[in-house]
């Protein structure tokens, strides 16, 4: 697959991966925590031999990939930006795709653009918000990150990132892309993780057709609370990849790949 690293004036950075023929669909993809925006490279190789009419842009959030990095951010300010982004490449609404801090991210693009919103896809996240508990452990996390760097995220995350069937290149891969993430952008992205809204309430006012995807051995969102997340969407397709944990589209791009570009058939 051809695509273009395109650089902007704008905090946050954009990978274009532009369709071969004619764009029919525009996808945003808003990556999971804590890895860039690289690990949409491969599903969206798969993509091709599906679709030749969908264009992928996809966001580096603050700090990871090829973004500046800022001491301090939140989910909803960057829906701004995010849409910043995509209107350098197209006036018209587009799908928003996010996988786990990436659905965070798409529900407040969402709640911020619905007329710019033509379809959701949310993978391997949730919408409700954290618990006080769970926000006192991604406080401890960040800490830890501050003083161990990325040792802490691949102590805390990798054992539930791969399963044993994980393809050995893919894992070792995922490893590497997390020892790669900077402590400050580890914490930043913790901390507005953990102040994030409770989205639950936007759950029976989606209108646009959304599509959820979940991985069999996920352990951190699990697949019977994303079905229950799927139902309370007006129209919603649900798929499970059974042999995936919580990067369905890292572990499994061409299955992920798939699901994508038979929803996109029926928008």
């Amino acid at each position: 697959m051809f695509f273009l690293l395109a650089y902007s004036t704008s905090l946050l950075h954009s990978r274009f991966f532009p369709s071969i023929s004619r764009t029919e669909h525009f996808v945003l993809l808003l990556h999971a925590f804590p890895l860039s925006s690289a690990m949409w490279e491969p599903m969206a190789a798969e993509l091709e031999s599906f679709r030749d009419d969908t264009a992928l842009v996809a966001i580096d959030f603050p700090g990871f990939g090829a973004s500046s990095l800022r001491p301090a951010w939140s989910l909803a300010a960057i829906s701004t930006e995010i849409r910043t982004e995509a209107e350098r490449y197209t006036k018209q609404p587009v799908t928003v795709a996010g996988l786990s801090m990436g659905g965070y991210a798409a529900f407040e693009f969402l709640r911020a653009n619905p007329g710019l919103t033509r379809a959701l896809v949310l993978s391997n996240t949730r919408a409700e918000a954290d618990s006080e508990e769970e926000k006192q452990h991604r406080n401890v996390f960040a800490e830890d990150a501050r003083r161990r760097g990325p040792d802490a995220a691949m102590d805390r995350l990798y054992s539930n990132f791969v399963t044993p069937e994980t393809a050995p290149a893919i894992a070792i891969e995922i490893r590497s892309w997390i020892m790669e993430a900077d402590p400050e952008a580890i914490a930043a992205a913790l901390d507005a993780m953990a102040q994030r809204n409770d989205s639950r309430d936007l759950l029976p006012l989606v209108t646009v057709p959304s599509l959820v995807i979940s991985g069999g051995r996920d352990v951190m969102m699990r697949t019977t609370s994303m079905r229950a997340m799927a139902a309370r969407l007006e129209d919603a397709s649900f798929v499970e990849i059974p042999t995936a944990a919580h990067l369905t589209a890292v572990e499994e791009p061409r299955a992920w790949a798939q699901a994508l570009a038979s929803f996109l058939e029926r928008l």
